[in-house]
This record gives structure tokens, sequence and C-alpha cells, in this order.
């Protein structure tokens, strides 16, 4: 019978042993090795459904696996971001957040099927859509302090379109009431669309909504934009802050997020490559005319504007008396 030197089976053995511990490195490393789902809460055809889709192409060739997709609506956005965050942590199914599923749903619900923080690992803020606040023409309005003056002298009876209660239109509404200590009738509507015919014709005194075409007419007035600088598509029109009223910042942003767990070099991995192709002047010319404003901020910095929202609308809601429904 042959025997095996010991040094001979100590090397093999030791050999065995460090090839064991570095197959999850390795592993890690193949990431992807098949499909990864991006999962989006909209519609097709949307805005944030565009984005992630110019974003899946763009991130495609970096990451040598095919970015697919997939359209998961209703529940303000709920359903989709609920799937997500009970799906594997394994960096294979990311989800396309907005401001909407992460924190104006939180907020103004009483229950969604997640926790924005705990549930999600945040990769990267892809970029911010900026809403204006709008007024008919006919309204003695140019300025937001003309805006708080007047729905004074009015005290809840100056009309103020927005989609919904839940809605980011709501939220700016009452984000506004909180800083003006005003009250506003609050008209809703099922869309921006049949908002923004109603407040041409006068029908509604003021809104907010996207930077939309629509919106050009000589029958609506922009009185501010309402986020961090002015808008190419309203050049003349001065942001909130510009006014005095740097807390007017309503959370339109769009971000991308993993589910809680996944492991950090994914994350990093996904981080790089995404932020790398939002940097790239195509992709975000291609971005700019879906509405958004590409950033492509880190983990970190989506992770304190989240937060930093969560309390605004809060807050807002606190001063406004509303409860979550």
């Amino acid at each position: 019978m042959n025997r095996v030197p010991l040094t001979l089976l100590s090397t093999t053995l030791i050999g065995a042993l460090a090839l064991g511990a570095t197959r999850p490195a390795l592993a890690q490393d193949a990431y992807p090795n098949r499909p990864v789902r991006l999962v989006v809460s909209t519609a097709v055809g949307g805005s944030s459904d565009v984005t992630a889709r110019i974003l899946a192409d763009a991130i495609r060739p970096d990451l040598g696996q095919p970015v697919v997709v997939e359209n998961r609506v209703g529940a303000s956005g709920t359903i989709g971001a609920g799937s997500v965050a009970k799906s594997a942590p394994d960096g294979y199914t990311l989800f396309f957040g907005t401001g909407s599923t992460h924190v104006v749903a939180p907020a103004t619900m009483k229950a969604t099927p997640y926790d924005p923080v705990k549930d999600f690992a945040p990769i990267t803020l892809v970029g911010r859509a900026p809403f204006i606040m709008i007024a008919h023409s006919g309204v003695p309005v140019r300025s937001i302090s003309e805006v708080i003056t007047l729905a004074r002298s009015k005290p809840a009876s100056l009309t103020f379109g927005t989609t919904g209660p839940g809605t980011i239109y709501e939220v700016a509404a009452l984000i506004l009431e909180s800083i003006g200590g005003v009250r506003f009738n609050h008209v809703p509507y099922k869309g921006f669309a049949p908002m923004t015919v109603d407040l041409a014709a006068g029908a509604i005194d003021i809104a907010v909504g996207p930077v939309d075409g629509s919106t050009l007419t000589e029958r609506i007035r922009t009185v501010a934009v309402l986020g961090s600088k002015r808008v190419a598509g309203r050049p003349d029109a001065q942001t909130a802050a510009e006014q005095g009223f740097p807390g007017f910042d309503v959370p339109v942003w769009a971000a991308v997020y993993a589910p809680a767990g996944t492991p950090e070099p994914i994350l990093n991995r996904l981080s790089e490559v995404m932020r790398a192709a939002l940097q790239k002047p195509d992709i975000r010319a291609k971005i700019a005319a879906t509405g958004i404003e590409a950033e492509g901020s880190d983990a970190a910095t989506l992770l304190k504007t989240m937060q930093t929202d969560l309390d605004t609308i809060r807050q807002a809601m606190r001063s406004a008396g509303v409860e979550a429904r």
C-alpha cells in the first residue's frame, strides 16, 4: 500500500481549504452572470419608465448582461416597491423608485408593504424633476408671498388643484400651508392634464406640476420653481428659495434601490456603472427630454435626500392637521 507523504497531504488540504474560502469572493466578482431585472412602479411611457429604460440600456454594456425593465403598477407605486423589498438581496432585482414611492406614500399612507429606509439599499439618485407653482393669469399673484397673502385674505377659499389625497400634488399644497400658516380649498383631479385645462379656464386658482408645455399659455402664469435651481423651460421664474422660501421644495426625484442586505461589492458595482452612465452627455440629454435633470449622486446623498423629504412632509402634515390615510 502506497502511503501519501504527510507534507503532501497537508499541502493539498490547505490548498483545498484556501480554494473553498475564495469561492464566495469569486462568485461575487462574477456578478452579474444573468439578466438583471429593474422594476418600475409607473406605467409604460411615463417619464419614470422612459428614464429607467434609458438607464437600463446605458449600463448594459458595462454589466455585460441584459437589464430588463418590468412595470408593476398600482397603489401609488407601493405594489412594485413592495415586491422588490421582498426579493432576494442578490443584485438581480432592482427598483426604480421615486419621491412618491419612498417619501409621499410612506408619509401619507397608514401602512405600506415596506419601510422606505430599512427595506432598501440605496444605489444612486438618478435625477430630479423640478415642479413649478402655477396660477391662472387672472389671479393677482406673481410670487409665493403674494399667494400666501391672498390665501390669508380668503381663508380656505383660494382653490388649489391637486391630483387627490396622498399624491405629490396634495403634499405640495400641505407644505405651502405649513410654511405660510394658511389653508387652501383643495380641488382633486384624476390627473395633471384635466387639472391644467381647468386652471387655464379659471375654474381653479393655483396648482403645481411638472415643467410641461401645456402650461405655456397666456392664461397660466408661472409663480415659482419648486426646486434647487431655475429651469430652462422657465428661465425668468425664480426658485422658491430665491423668493425666501427654501423649505418649499417638492420631493420629485428618481432613484435606484436594491433590497436591503444586498452585498456591498454588488451595490458598489451597480453604483459605479450607473453613476458613470449618468455623466455621459448623450445619456443626460435623453433623460432631460423626459423632464428629469440627471444627477447621479451617491447612495449617501440619496439616503439623506429621502430622510430630509420624509421629515419635511410629516411636519407639514402635522401642521395641517392631516393624518395618514
